[in-house]
């Protein structure tokens, strides 16, 4: 028989970071690396081979380090590159914050044997979507270059009275509502985890615009009056977290606190739970083993 999954973790030291507000449990890490850091992964992300890169149907583009899933949702393992593992080591550094929350020792609670990078030009997003259950319910991403707010949605029934829904990416037959459970601000160098419920339950997406505009409260988004194109005012749910005095002073003012998006690049950090034994040698030689 497989190995029983490792129960869900219970992130502890994590709890000054939780994001209030939405359903459990997601975590704000503010500036988790250096901003010399930063500019590291961004160039090494850069100069990835051309071969890496894949476009998607909107443009977005993206690459994946660790290995790629086959369609039956198992990981043919690759080893993850020098810039994830040496200096700056951030795939080490996410595992090790995640343990230290959780107070394990001797497993990872997460385990990170994949990363998706997202190349988000501005104006781009991506639909509402889960990550499916080929991954361990728990996972991180390190926002770089630029900033955004994400969206958290939840699945309602379509027989509700005239539910507004949207179409969703991966989840054919399920509705999902047109207003967003919450929103979260992504600051550059910034770490969000979501476990659980919030994981597993929800999906995230990030609207396609090329502004944002936070305000401080509900009354506030209520009031604001909206030029023509202009991005809708939106409270999130993680102000409190932010770390960055300005950025936080903006959204607490009547005006609220505006940003046009550049291009940002993130990182999600996560561990597939099925992988083949041997990677691509095990496909190549015939043989397909999982561990």
């Amino acid at each position: 028989m497989p190995p029983s999954p490792p129960p869900e973790p219970t992130l502890d030291a994590l709890k000054p970071m939780k994001v209030e507000g939405l359903p459990p449990a997601a975590y704000y890490i503010p500036n988790f690396i250096t901003e010399e850091e930063e500019e590291l992964l961004l160039r090494k992300i850069a100069d990835s081979p051309q071969p890496k890169w894949r476009t998607t149907a909107t443009g977005r583009r993206l690459q994946y380090w660790g290995g790629t899933l086959t369609k039956s949702g198992v990981l043919v393992p690759e080893p993850l590159p020098e810039w994830l593992t040496a200096y700056p080591d951030i795939a080490a550094r996410v595992d090790r914050l995640l343990d230290a929350a959780a107070g394990v020792e001797g497993r990872h609670v997460l385990g990170v044997n994949q990363v998706l990078v997202n190349e988000y030009a501005p104006g781009q997003g991506i639909s509402p979507h889960e990550d499916g259950p080929a991954f361990r319910p728990l996972v991180a991403t390190l926002s770089l270059g630029s900033s955004s707010v994400l969206d958290l949605h939840h699945y309602i029934s379509p027989s509700a009275p005239s539910p507004p829904m949207i179409p969703a990416d991966g989840a054919v037959g399920r509705a999902i509502a047109a207003v967003p459970l919450g929103h979260v601000l992504l600051l550059p160098r910034s770490l969000f985890v979501l476990s659980g419920s919030a994981y597993s339950a929800h999906l995230h997406g990030i609207a396609p615009r090329s502004a944002d505009w936070v305000v401080r409260d509900e009354a506030a988004a209520a009031a604001a009056v909206e030029g023509e194109g202009e991005a809708p005012p939106v409270v999130v749910a993680n102000a409190g977290l932010l770390a960055d005095a300005p950025v936080q002073a903006a959204i607490a003012s009547d005006a609220g606190w505006r940003a046009e998006r550049g291009t940002r690049v993130s990182l999600t950090f996560r561990h597939a739970e099925k992988s083949l034994k041997g990677g691509a040698f095990a496909m190549v030689g015939g043989r397909m083993q999982r561990s």
